[in-house]
C-alpha cells in the first residue's frame, strides 16, 4: 500500500437531464472535490445520466473530465450500450499506489433492480484475485434494506453473491455504493458498506409511501481515506447551491 493515505472522491447519481439545475448541482459538487487538498481517485457509483443517453452521458464525462482516475459504474437508468459508447466498459478497475478500486456492473436494462450476473462475477473475481494489494468494491445498487419500501425493492436482488465474493478474499476492504441518494453506512459481509449522498436530490427516508426525492436539499459527496489498509469516511454536504 501507498506511503500516505489515499484519498478519493464518492460521488453519485447527478440524474443529468436537460434542466438546468441538474448540471448546476453537478457542477457545485465538482466544484468542491476539486477544491480537497488532496485527491488520488474518483468513484462514481452510477445514474449519471436521468435518461440514458449519449448527450447526457457526454455532458457528465465532459465535467468530470481532468479529474484523478476515476471509475463510473452504470445505475438503473443507465443504458448500457450508451453507456459503454459514451462512457467506458461496464466493469472496470484502476490501480492507485497498490490499492484496487473495481466497479462492477449491477444494472439491468429497463428494470430499477440491480444483479451482479455470471459476466460481472467472473471480472470481479479474476481482478480481486490479480489486485497488488487491498480492493475497493464500487457499485450501484445497495445489498441491503435502507429502511425504505419502494427503494428496498429495487436494491440488489442476489446480496449473498456479492457476500460470497467479499468473504472469499480478505484483500476487500470496503463496497461503495449508490442509488439511495442517502448517505449511509452499515456493516456487510465483515466489511463497510457506504451509500453516497445524491447529487441531483435526497430521498426521505421518513416518507416510506412514495419516493420523496428532495431537490432543495443540498447536493454532496463521500470522502474515503484509505490508510495503512483501513477505510475512513466523511460526508460532505454544500451549505449553498
Amino acid at each position: 500500500m501507498s506511503a500516505h493515505p489515499i484519498v478519493i472522491a464518492h460521488l453519485s447519481d447527478s440524474h443529468l437531464d436537460a434542466r438546468p439545475i441538474t448540471l448546476s448541482r453537478l457542477r457545485q459538487v465538482i466544484a468542491a472535490v476539486r477544491e480537497l487538498p488532496r485527491l488520488d481517485a474518483v468513484v462514481v457509483t452510477g445514474d449519471i445520466a436521468d435518461g440514458g443517453l449519449a448527450s447526457e452521458y457526454q455532458a457528465v464525462m465532459a465535467e468530470i473530465a481532468g479529474l484523478p482516475p476515476t471509475i463510473v459504474t452504470t445505475g438503473n437508468h443507465c443504458l448500457k450500450a450508451a453507456f459503454e459508447v459514451n462512457v467506458g466498459p461496464r466493469n472496470s478497475q484502476i490501480d492507485i499506489e497498490g490499492l484496487r478500486i473495481i466497479g462492477l456492473d449491477t444494472a439491468l436494462d429497463g428494470r430499477d433492480e440491480g444483479l451482479l450476473d455470471e459476466a460481472t462475477l467472473s471480472f470481479a473475481r479474476q481482478t480481486i484475485d490479480a489486485a497488488p494489494g487491498k480492493v475497493l468494491l464500487a457499485c450501484h445498487h445497495p445489498p441491503i434494506d435502507i429502511g425504505h419500501p419502494i427503494i428496498d425493492a429495487t436494491r440488489l436482488s442476489n446480496p449473498d453473491v456479492l457476500a460470497g465474493l467479499i468473504a472469499s478474499s480478505p484483500a476487500v476492504i470496503g463496497v461503495l455504493t449508490g442509488h439511495v441518494h442517502t448517505p449511509h453506512v452499515t456493516p456487510f459481509a465483515g466489511v463497510p458498506l457506504i451509500g453516497a449522498p445524491g447529487i441531483v436530490s435526497t430521498l426521505r427516508i421518513n416518507e416510506p409511501e412514495r419516493l420523496a426525492a428532495d431537490g432543495a436539499a443540498p447536493p454532496g459527496f463521500a470522502v474515503h481515506t484509505i490508510d495503512r489498509g483501513r477505510l475512513a469516511t466523511r460526508f460532505v454536504a454544500l451549505t449553498s447551491h
